[in-house]
This record gives C-alpha cells, structure tokens and sequence, in this order.
C-alpha cells in the first residue's frame, strides 16, 4: 500500500488542488492520499471561507481518501509551525510514503538543502540573520538574506538574487518547513513538490486559462457574491461552495468585526501579550491605537510596521479573539473530519501502524487523550463553537455544537 500525504487549507478547493491529486495518483502511484487540513481558522490569520466539514466534502469528492484536522493553533501560526505539526500529524499516523506539496520551484533539491542548512543554523547564519533584524528588517527578509550568505556550502549554487526569489515565494517557504521538520523528526516520508502553475498566490486573474488561487477567488466571492465560477474550480468542488453560498454559510474576516471589539477592550497590555504573536511592544501599540478600530481588516493595516508584516498582525489578532496562548510540540493526536468509504483499509492500517490516536468522535477524547493534548483538542473546539456562532447568525440557522457535527462519508 502506498500513500501519500498533503498539507492544506482547501480555502477553497480548486484547479490546482485537482491538479495534485492527479500528479500524486498518476506520478507516485499511491494507492491513498491523506490530506491534513486547517479547520475553521487559516494561516493567514483569518476564518476560512467556508466551514471545515464542507471544505473537507470538497476535498473527499475530488480524489481525496482521508481528511484530518490540523489544531486551530497549529493552523493560524507561522509557517514553521503550521508545517511542523502538519508532518507531525502524517509521521505519526505510521502509513504516510510520500508528502507532496506545490511550490513554485518544482524541484525538490533546493528544498532539502535548504532545510539542511536551517536545520544546523551554522554560526555565519545566526551572526548575519541578528545584524539585519537590528536594521529594522522584517524576519523573513532577514532570513533570505543571511541563508544567501550561508548557500555555497550546502550546494545551493544558484545566483544570489535568484536564491531570494526562491525564498520569498509564499509556497515555497512553506515547502521548506516542511522539509525542516521531516528532518527534524528523521522521518521516513520522501518529500516531493510539484510546480505550481496559473495564477499566482495573491493574483487576482479568473480567467480560467490561469487556474485561479483561492485567493483570486474568495476576493471574487467578497466583491461580487457571485457565484459563477463555472470551470475555475472542480465541478465537485464548485458543488459545495454553490451550496454554501446559497444558504449564506461563508465567512470573512468583517465576520469578525464586532466580536475582536469586544476581546480588545477587554484586555489590558499585560493579559495582550499572553497570547501568541502579540509582543510586549505589539501589545502597547494595539491599546495606544483602539480607540481606532473600525473593523478586523482595518486595525490590522493600521497596526502594520515595517517590522511585522499584516499577515502576522492578523494572526496575532485572531490569537487574541481564539485565546490562543501557545503552539504545542506535537499535535499528537489526528482527528477524522471524513473519509471515503473505499479507505477502510487505509483507516485499519492507520490503527495499526500510528503511534498517536485515531479520533472520530470528540466527545470521547477526554478518555483518550493525555491532559495536554486534550487540551489542545479542546482549544479547537472552541475555535470551531466561534466559526459557528458567526455561521449560524450569519445564515439564521440553528448552532450546532462541535461534539454533535458527524464525520463525513462518502
């Protein structure tokens, strides 16, 4: 039995997610594939589109065997985390071959060097990664510019300015992580990447011709409320979002807007910077400027600094409505939101071969579960209870608590 693996958000499921269920059918003969997904909350800091149950429908009605959730606060971290806990769910789960991911590099080499490199950290690196944070530079530039000065020994022989273009491409820095953590757990999962081709991660193109990002599509979405998507997503996939939309389950970041309010006034710096992503000094600026807040997406550009990117300050915001504290060393457990009937086989073996619970059913993890990955669970859950309340309110329909939602099976 051969299986591969896929790290994803499905936010939501299009072209290019189609693509690399063929690619890892066709290409690595697997038998089954397992996507680990984001729940209700995304790496961007932001809700997802649609809620995780519909989303993981999509996924299992175009190729997918098995889905599993990624924790809310693995899901909204950086992309060392994010990528950390992803492969921690597929390593422990014992059956995983193969983890495939997009990149817009599309050879697997330079990831693993790279890895390798970030993995040691050799002095050179740490020496000019703090002389150009002291400048002012953020993290990620600062990063691209000490590895640049480390490459040639590693057998990265590419020209400098091409090497920080490789590392400032959304998807492969996550391509990277992913290959960091494989190492850093010695895993037996053979990293592979395929080319991402279309539109690009923040383009806004829906020709279909481009293969549109999720991006492009859910600013579509916002704008127009339109659902004629016809041929820039999977027809199964175009199903479910049409479904959504119709009875008004979709979410974005406004969702948001009244319920961050609240967390903001109610907190004091001290009890801010508690939570994940908000420093001491992000702390001070968030209660110096809130008595201008007008709205999620508008605190967050005005919290913007050279030093932290919006991406972060959304994340940290959401870690402050979600109280999210921390990012646990492992997940160690991996939740079942759906599976395909035909993978019987591949959920036995599952139970066989891993080494950290199989969940399907929430309720019973209490009995399960060690203390604190209980209670990384049960963080999760109240993340989703959240979504929920803004989903239910949002398309007037009753809320349905996290423990009562059923595995989806096709």
């Amino acid at each position: 039995m051969k299986t591969a693996g896929i790290i994803a958000e499905y936010n939501p499921f299009h072209q290019g997610h189609q693509r690399q269920i063929s690619f890892i059918r066709e290409q690595l003969g697997a038998d089954y594939i397992i996507a680990v997904m984001s729940g209700d909350f995304v790496q961007r800091g932001t809700p997802a589109l649609l809620p995780k149950h519909a989303r993981a429908e999509a996924a299992l009605r175009c190729g997918v065997d098995l889905v599993l959730e990624l924790p809310v606060s693995c899901a909204t971290a950086s992309a060392e985390l994010f990528a950390r806990c992803g492969v921690d769910i597929l390593d422990g789960i014992g059956v995983t071959d193969y983890l495939c991911f997009g990149s817009e590099e599309g050879e697997i080499p330079i990831f693993l060097k790279t890895a390798e490199l970030l993995t040691e950290e050799p002095e050179e690196y740490k020496i000019r990664l703090k002389a150009a944070l002291r400048t002012g530079t953020t993290f990620p530039a600062a990063r691209s510019q000490a590895l640049a000065s480390c490459a040639l020994p590693y057998g990265i022989t590419t020209d400098p300015d091409s090497y920080n273009h490789f590392l400032s491409e959304p998807n492969n820095i996550l391509g990277i992580e992913y290959c960091k953590a494989l190492l850093g757990r010695k895993s037996r999962i053979q990293p592979v990447t395929l080319k991402r081709i279309g539109a690009g991660y923040h383009e806004q193109n829906l020709s279909p011709e481009s293969a549109p990002s999720a991006s492009g599509i859910r600013a579509a979405l916002k704008k127009h409320h339109s659902t004629d998507f016809q041929g820039l997503l999977p027809e199964s996939s175009l199903e479910v979002l049409n479904s959504s939309v119709a009875k008004n389950r979709i979410i974005f970041e406004e969702d948001l807007n009244l319920l961050l309010a609240y967390c903001l006034f109610s907190e004091t710096k001290e009890s801010l910077s508690q939570y994940l992503d908000v420093s001491p000094e992000l702390a001070s600026r968030i209660i110096r400027l809130r008595n201008q807040y007008s709205g999620f997406l508008q605190f967050a550009a005005l919290l913007k600094t050279k030093e932290l990117t919006q991406t972060r300050i959304q994340r940290a915001l959401l870690h402050i409505v979600l109280h999210i504290r921390t990012v646990p060393d492992s997940p160690g457990y991996a939740r079942v939101l759906g599976f395909r009937k035909s993978a019987a086989p591949l959920l036995s073996a599952i139970k066989k071969e891993g080494t950290i619970p199989l969940l399907t059913k929430t309720a019973d993890a209490a009995q399960l579960l060690p203390k604190k990955t209980f209670q990384t669970l049960e963080e999760t859950v109240f993340a989703s209870n959240i979504y929920e309340t803004l989903l239910s309110a949002k398309s007037h329909t009753s809320f349905i608590h996290e423990h009562q939602k059923p595995v989806i099976i096709l």
